[in-house]
């Protein structure tokens, strides 16, 4: 079954792409507009925020220790919806995502801790 170690990104943003054309998303290519995604992706972010909304620090403990798995599963199902916008996002503006991931690690990496950040 594929899963995280045998699925690379290019994959997804074909499914992806793929399953805009069988709906009839976008244009001809199945190809949406850039912005509109990008719009739609704070509106899922705001879906995902939901499940972690009033939860107090017991709460994430026991997310965190698998013991609330109907509610990892409803946050699985929002984040899903999250990276296919931002895959399409990638797909349609060419962005290599691995390329930016190591971009912005290594930009992270080399810049002064700002005011009031944890020190790691």
């Amino acid at each position: 079954m594929p899963d995280d170690s045998n699925t690379p990104i290019r994959e997804l943003k074909r499914q992806i792409l793929a399953m805009c054309r069988r709906k009839g998303w976008g244009d001809e290519n199945g190809v949406q507009n850039p912005q509109h995604v990008a719009m739609a992706m704070t509106v899922e972010m705001a879906e995902l925020l939901e499940h972690f909304q009033w939860l107090n620090a017991e709460d994430v403990e026991r997310l965190l220790r698998g013991g609330d798995p109907e509610r990892v599963a409803l946050i699985g199902e929002e984040f899903a919806d999250v990276m296919m916008y931002g895959l399409q996002l990638a797909d349609a503006l060419q962005i290599d995502v691995t390329q930016q991931i190591l971009r912005k690690i290594d930009i992270v990496d080399h810049r002064s801790a700002k005011p009031g950040e944890p020190k790691r």
